[in-house]
């Protein structure tokens, strides 16, 4: 299993999945990636090396449309089934003119969860509210800006608030929490911010650095430790979960299914969970054990 970053614990839970599949079935498994963070060039030559490694199946993310085309179909080529989890920057349409067949995906649809958070925003601000700001880690990952694109059709369909410019924090926390928050004193009348991934945290660290808790609706994606605590204490009002487990328990299990059954992968939508005060407590819990599972699969 290959993904775009391996350096978030984001992934943790979908270690913990593909390691749960894999041993269920009595598979070996490995899960690599970038480890300095996102890099399309790096991950492309990691799948190079695991194609060349001979595994039985690959499971990738592919958050760029053209990037990946040849080595996926070396892998093809060489008898080795592909499917993919997390990001897809590619529609069936076009897997099946560069690949000759649409490749299975389990994961959100990226547009619509954006669209959630947007929803999610609007219900949370209040009633005079009159600027929003979108913001994202790196504009150049697909699916993240089909996140934003999606949260910013939630505002603008729903209402008559304003948008300012994506707000691009990077993936660094020290660069991307000072953005922030001079995003924040430069805009004093902004009412809500919303992130696209996992970096959601930064926005909470910047809220309570500036003590604007209190007057800016903050909200995003993902559940790491970071946003969730900064959820159960009110810095943060809500986020988004793509319930990464099943990224890499479904996956494993249909591939198995493929190879074993001769049952073909097909898609899996692990949807849009959306977690604030109401039910903070069962996210804490839940997401609170995947660093133990890693450790008793030694992954």
């Amino acid at each position: 299993m290959v993904t775009h970053d391996a350096s978030t614990s984001f992934f943790d839970p979908t270690i913990a999945g593909l390691h749960d599949a894999a041993s269920q079935l009595g598979w070996s498994a490995n899960f690599t990636g970038p480890s300095s963070g996102f890099s399309v060039e790096e991950q492309v030559s990691i799948l190079e090396s695991t194609v060349d490694s001979g595994p039985d199946v690959i499971a990738t993310t592919i958050p760029d449309p053209s990037a990946f085309d040849n080595v996926i179909n070396r892998a093809l080529e060489n008898d080795i089934p592909v499917v993919t989890y997390n990001t897809l920057a590619l529609s069936r349409d076009q897997m099946r003119e560069k690949y000759g067949r649409a490749l299975a995906y389990t994961g959100q649809d990226q547009v619509a969860a954006g669209y959630v958070c947007g929803l999610a925003m609007l219900d949370r601000l209040p009633d005079d509210a009159s600027l929003v700001t979108p913001g994202l880690s790196d504009p150049g990952h697909s699916a993240l800006s089909a996140r934003a694109d999606g949260m910013e059709m939630a505002i603008q369909q729903n209402s008559d608030i304003e948008l300012t410019d994506r707000l691009n924090y990077t993936g660094d926390s020290n660069e991307g929490i000072s953005r922030i928050e001079n995003h924040l004193t430069s805009n004093p009348e902004l009412d809500g911010i919303m992130g696209a991934d996992a970096f959601t945290w930064f926005i909470g660290n910047a809220l309570e650095n500036q003590d604007m808790t209190d007057e800016v609706v903050g909200g995003g994606f993902d559940l790491t430790t970071d946003t969730l605590e900064h959820i159960n204490n009110e810095v943060l009002n809500y986020t988004i979960g793509q319930d990464p487990y099943s990224q890499g328990y479904m996956p494993t299990m249909q591939l198995f299914a493929y190879m074993d059954r001769g049952i073909p992968p097909k898609d899996y939508a692990t949807g849009a969970e959306v977690i604030d005060q109401s039910n903070i407590e069962f996210a804490m819990e839940r997401s609170g054990g995947w660093g133990e599972l890693r450790n008793f699969h030694n992954a």
